[in-house]
């Protein structure tokens, strides 16, 4: 496959196109793999993907490979909003020499609400019909306080949001007198852009609302800016743990062997989905003159409430479905 690769390659090159082969690709990536063959922390996994199957080389040796290249820098600066534990961070990059400092958000807790419900939870295989409609009363509660703000629903997944779905949650959001911007697993770039620039600009026109439906994790959730009237309050539900595939059982496994049972599983597993609950919630306040209602929308939240940002700890209170009107 290379050999052929390297050929179709010259007479492309030879013709004034650019030289890019998909066999020649292939037969790199089956070299690639062979010469890790039997390393730890490396496996190739095979997925189907409706008609066609995908193969991926995984690599887990975060630590190992780039514990080798910070050795060759003076020095190295890491800066970010979700990189607490820093302890956690350092061992995960395989960074031995450090030293950290953790400062605190600047934000007004006084214009920061953080509410925690203790009585719903999408931990299990699927989330019970009982359970997704609890949640949709929640989320209807909760817009009927908004008084016409925007507002964001981002959930642990698709499967999750696709569960609301089916239980009212289009109707609620309608009936309360919001536009609706979902996205989507399919969703393409450009599509994507427009349905934010919509969203955004019914906030800051100030004459109707619009209510962002995403998951944690997903376009939306991370890498977003929503200042001031853009967006104005967040509904979790759910914590965006990853269902154990084969992929995620490898991850943990591995992590277990190299940093313990305990941190193990910590790292490779609670870790990164509090974190994408922590950019979820990030997307509200982009400044000290932004005001915020975060909803966490699911029990398990108080036990990893330290793992969130500090201006969520620090104003987060504990109540139930029934008990959120009152607080709102």
């Amino acid at each position: 496959a290379l050999k052929e690769g390297n050929r179709i390659r010259r007479m492309k090159l030879e013709n004034g196109k650019a030289p890019r082969s998909s066999l020649h690709h292939l037969g790199r990536f089956w070299l690639e793999s062979l010469e890790t063959l039997g390393e730890d922390g490396v496996f190739i996994l095979a997925v189907k993907e409706g008609g066609r199957i995908s193969i991926e080389r995984v690599d887990m040796r975060s630590n190992i490979i780039l514990g080798e290249i910070w050795p060759m820098f003076a020095q190295c600066i890491f800066c970010s909003g979700t990189i607490r534990p820093i302890d956690a961070f350092s061992e995960v990059i395989g960074l031995d020499n450090f030293v950290g400092k953790e400062f605190p958000s600047p934000y007004p807790l006084e214009n920061i609400r953080t509410f925690l419900l203790r009585d719903v939870t999408t931990r299990g295989e699927e989330l019970p019909e009982q359970m997704a409609i609890r949640y949709v009363n929640a989320v209807d509660i909760f817009l009927s306080h908004m008084h016409g703000r925007n507002a964001a629903i981002f959930a642990s997944s698709y499967r999750v949001l696709q569960k609301l779905i089916e239980n009212g949650l289009t109707d609620v959001i309608r009936e309360r007198g919001y536009t609706l911007f979902m996205e989507r697993s399919d969703m393409h770039g450009d599509e994507a852009k427009r349905v934010l620039t919509q969203f955004k600009e019914m906030g800051r026109e100030n004459k109707s609302a619009g209510i962002l439906c995403g998951v944690m994790g997903g376009r939306f959730a991370e890498g977003a800016d929503f200042p001031g009237r853009e967006l104005e309050s967040i509904f979790l539900v759910g914590i965006p743990f990853e269902r154990p595939t084969v992929r995620t059982k490898l991850y943990i496994e591995y992590y277990r062997r190299i940093f313990g049972e305990e941190r193990g599983r910590f790292y490779a597993y609670v870790l990164p989905a509090l974190k994408r609950a922590s950019q979820a919630l990030g997307r509200a306040v982009r400044s000290t003159e932004d005001y915020a209602t975060f909803i966490l929308g699911d029990q398990r939240y108080g036990r990893y409430l330290e793992l969130l940002p500090d201006y969520v700890q620090r104003t987060c209170i504990e109540t139930s479905v029934s008990g959120l009107g009152s607080m709102l």
